[in-house]
């Protein structure tokens, strides 16, 4: 099989299935060593998260606040494809155990002040670490997951990357009370996690099969091939668009969540948990059928939901009375939770079943390319989602907000049937 050759299985092509039933141990010790280290790398990145606009303070305005945010997605776009030709060459895992170690060093750096400057350059610093540590994980998994079972491997592996983010928030939102006199601890206990992270992977992550999943020679056309790859392009596009979504509420829900609803952090850690439930459980289902029934018929029912639950939330925003009471303001969120619940199920079909069908479509010695232009896509929608957003919303307040929602769900599933048009 040669390096231009599309993957037909996993670890070892077409016969990976077959291999990972003789070895079920083996494969097991793979996956579970990828699982634990990258959770703890996402509990610790969410925990930050929670404690951005406390450590920040009340005076740093929302634009000063995205800025000050935006440069760890911004760095993160430049180097998640210098990190995915690296990995080609040299392999993934040196590439993970030696971002997690760098995350261990800038999380511990934030420490130094919480002036605004710093805080933005030390960003920039976690977006190299950042950049490394998803694109070698990805290319990890893919080359792990067998062909027959890949929709479920990459729904697992969705699960553990966003419980992980959840349990984050959720520790986050008790150490910002625990901590309430030094918010800059839950930075060290963060940087001390991310350094254990990287220990365990050292010990443990192992990389399959290096040679037959490398590059040795690296040129422009290997990432030419990459992008010039129609399959490609239609997946990664409806990814770009939900980490429009994603970015905006990373950048603005947390400070809004403390400062406008006046939420403490125990208050914030029971609504993440209860709306990140309701997804977590959708991605190991939706990642069985998808292997059962094709990628493209679960992404659609996906993108169905996606649009639905992005108009859901918006109305949900737009329509709440001003200056309602507290009990006009429950009625009225009481009134959405049944569109949200079955919405936000729905929705939770297109991340596992979109990865996978990326990864069926990746060309044997490109995967880490192919997970770079994958990594920078989401980058770049992370770093410009919040300022369209916010364009929006200085433009047409919460009307503006509820375009830019339904806009984008609107695109992801446009770029499903473009997908689906494409496999006919």
């Amino acid at each position: 099989m040669g390096p231009d050759d599309e993957v037909h299985g996993g670890v070892e092509g077409a016969g990976a299935e077959g291999r990972a039933e003789e070895d079920a141990s083996w494969y097991f010790r793979l996956v579970s060593s990828l699982y634990i280290s990258t959770f703890a790398v996402r509990v610790s990145f969410a925990m930050v998260f929670i404690a951005f606009p406390v450590y920040l303070g009340d005076d740093i305005g929302y634009l000063e606040y995205a800025l000050v945010l935006s440069t760890w997605p911004a760095v993160e776009t430049v180097m998640v494809l210098l990190v995915g030709a690296d990995i080609d060459r040299r392999g993934r895992r040196k590439a993970l155990i030696a971002s997690s170690g760098l995350a261990a060093v800038a999380l511990a750096m934030f420490t130094l002040s919480d002036l605004p400057l710093w805080v933005a350059a030390v960003n920039g610093l976690m977006g190299v670490a950042a950049a490394g540590i998803l694109v070698s994980s990805l290319a990890l998994m893919a080359d792990y997951a067998p062909e027959g079972t890949r929709g479920r491997e990459m729904g697992v592996f969705q699960f553990v990357q966003i419980f992980g983010w959840l349990f984050g928030f959720a520790v986050g939102g008790v150490l910002v009370e625990v901590f309430d006199d030094g918010i800059w601890r839950v930075f060290m206990v963060a940087s001390v996690l991310c350094a254990i992270a990287a220990a365990y992977a050292y010990l443990n992550v192992r990389e399959p099969r290096v040679g037959r999943y490398v590059t040795e020679v690296l040129t422009w056309s290997h990432l030419v091939k990459v992008l010039t790859q129609r399959s490609v392009v239609l997946l990664v596009l409806p990814w770009f668009t939900v980490y429009l979504l994603i970015g905006s509420m990373f950048t603005f829900v947390f400070k809004a969540s403390f400062e406008e609803l006046a939420l403490t952090g125990f208050q914030l850690t029971g609504l993440l948990l209860l709306g990140g439930g309701i997804i977590l459980v959708t991605l190991v289902v939706f990642g069985h059928l998808s292997d059962r029934y094709g990628r493209i018929p679960v992404m659609a029912v996906g993108a169905v939901g996606m649009l639905c639950l992005m108009v859901t939330v918006g109305l949900l925003v737009t329509t709440a009375p001003e200056e309602g009471t507290d009990g006009e303001l429950g009625e009225h969120f009481s009134s959405f939770i049944a569109p949200l619940a079955a919405s936000a199920f729905l929705a939770g079909a297109f991340a596992p079943s979109a990865l996978a069908a990326l990864v069926d479509v990746s060309a044997q010695r490109r995967k880490g390319m192919t997970m770079g232009v994958y990594s920078f896509a989401i980058s770049l929608a992370m770093a410009v989602g919040p300022i369209i957003s916010g364009a929006l919303i200085d433009t047409w307040g919460g009307w503006g907000y509820l375009a830019f929602l339904a806009g984008c769900g609107a695109v992801v599933l446009l770029f499903v049937g473009l997908r689906w048009l494409d496999t006919r």
